[in-house]
């Protein structure tokens, strides 16, 4: 851990007071990589969409896991296959399940997404107008339309997480003894009730966990905004991942790349610090087998 996590994280601190260069003639800049990030407004921007990425992928998408587990956990027939089913995207490159949803995201009428969109538009559109969100037609660009491409770049995220983490959830369901599911039903309970009062509680560590691995992940998002958007239209998927690589990778400017990065590690550490204090507040116990 010192040495292939640490000391490169303290190593590249240095980096941030440094007008950076690979072949030599680094000189030392104080603030003035920190000054340019907090100065410049495309930080910002990244910071608003960082957090607005972190806000649809956990709306959208934290709670959908849990429901596939319960659901998972209820049929009655061919568990296996379909386990098996929704825990495949987690064996395919995140690279990969981004062309894909390039092509699922075609603007042209054939597009497969406005094929399926279409149909629904006339009921969808006036509850986007309420939100002043986008008319959809059968030729929605949706990685071109500036409030339409941070859903895009979410949406394929939530699909592939969804089927793989319902696995954690449904390991963690085996751990809530029946013996509260039988007295709930003597009591008269409906599946609603269950749900609220044994089900989600009982998981609600993992969700705390998960919560953290969400936010950090998302936070930290990079590859699938590169391969979908670029960052664009307009700076509308613009996240402080993308900020910190191209200007690292692209520019060269590794001091400002450095600096912007440790300001996002700041705001994750920070994150990480009120959840973790919070789970240690919590009692962690292995449930008694069934006889």
């Amino acid at each position: 851990m010192l040495v292939w996590a640490y000391y490169p994280l303290f190593a590249g601190l240095v980096i941030g007071f440094q007008d950076y260069r690979i072949i030599g003639g680094s000189h030392w800049v104080g603030l003035d990589n920190f000054i340019s990030v907090f100065t410049q407004p495309v930080f910002y921007k990244a910071l608003f969409n960082s957090f607005l990425y972190v806000a649809l992928t956990i709306g959208i998408g934290f709670l959908m896991p849990i429901f596939l587990a319960v659901a998972l956990n209820e049929i009655p027939r061919f568990q296996l296959l379909f386990r098996t089913l929704f825990y495949l995207p987690a064996m395919t490159s995140g690279v990969v399940i981004s062309f894909l949803w390039r092509q699922i995201y075609d603007k042209a009428p054939e597009g497969l997404l406005n094929q399926m969109v279409a149909p629904f538009a006339p009921l969808l559109n006036p509850l986007f107008a309420f939100f002043h969100g986008p008319v959809l037609t059968d030729r929605n660009d949706w990685l071109g339309d500036p409030k339409l491409a941070m859903l895009a770049v979410v949406i394929p995220g939530i699909w592939a997480g969804a089927g793989p983490g319902s696995i954690l959830y449904l390991a963690a369901l085996k751990n809530i003894p029946d013996e509260r599911y039988e007295a709930a039903d003597i009591d008269g309970a409906n599946w609603v009730s269950k749900l609220w009062k044994i089900t989600l509680p009982g998981l609600k560590p993992l969700m705390l966990i998960n919560l953290l691995g969400v936010f950090i992940g998302g936070f930290k998002a990079m590859d699938n905004i590169f391969i979908l958007t670029g960052g664009g239209p307009l700076y509308a998927t613009h996240t402080i991942g993308l900020e910190v690589w191209k200007n690292a990778f692209m520019y060269l400017k590794f001091g400002y790349a450095t600096a912007a990065a440790w300001v996002m590690g700041s705001i994750l550490i920070g994150f990480t610090v009120m959840q973790i204090r919070y789970l240690t507040k919590l009692k962690f116990s292995t449930a008694r087998p069934s006889v």
